[in-house]
């Protein structure tokens, strides 16, 4: 039962994660040269990591175990990959050749673990499962591209096609939230003398 005292935080949850995926998938896609990510990088740490943890916290608050599942673990997903890229970045982690290979480990991981995501997604509403079966897509599209040398523009556009769909979610949910706070439409004196006479 989720506590309607509290906003839903569904909607600052796509946001966060249509900002993380695009940024993160533009490059994969090929359709922003590669070194834009280092760009990116505070965009998908902020957004990708502390909006997603805030998520995280209201879902817990409301008691939806669905929302606190997904939230948590998307975020945990790109705080970690921030990491990961940073601190390769820095030298502290020194993959050298093999960089590939731990990367598409860690890719594989999360792909495996969003399949049950993707089953849940699909019983609460088509299009959220067809968000996730994107996400799983774009994360067995990096998955290959690292460690079977694919192309990761699948994985790139499969990981816009997740932001794009988590976008007309993201509106759907905005809207409903602006309708059911929308101020009630004034009552005229003329249907206060027609309620009166009924």
């Amino acid at each position: 039962m989720h506590d309607k005292r509290f906003g839903d935080p569904l909607v600052m949850g796509l946001a966060a994660f249509v900002i993380a995926q695009t940024t993160l998938n533009l490059p994969n896609a090929h359709l922003v040269p590669p070194q834009v990510t280092l760009f990116f990088l505070p965009a998908i740490l902020v957004c990708g990591g502390l909006v997603y943890f805030f998520a995280c916290v209201f879902s817990f608050v409301r008691g939806d175990s669905f929302g606190l599942s997904v939230n948590g673990f998307y975020g945990a997903f790109f705080t970690s990959l921030f990491l990961f890229m940073y601190l390769e970045l820095k030298g502290v982690l020194q993959f050298g050749a093999q960089a590939n290979v731990a990367l598409g480990v860690f890719l594989l991981i999360w792909t495996l673990v969003t399949i049950p995501f993707v089953i849940a997604a699909f019983r609460v509403q088509m299009l959220f499962g067809l968000l996730f079966l994107f996400v799983f897509f774009a994360f067995l599209g990096g998955t290959l591209a690292n460690l079977a040398g694919v192309n990761s523009a699948f994985g790139g556009y499969s990981g816009l096609i997740s932001a794009a769909i988590g976008l007309i979610i993201m509106a759907e949910g905005l809207l409903k939230s602006v309708q059911a706070h929308a101020p009630q439409a004034a009552v005229s004196v003329g249907d206060l003398g027609m309620r009166s006479e009924a």
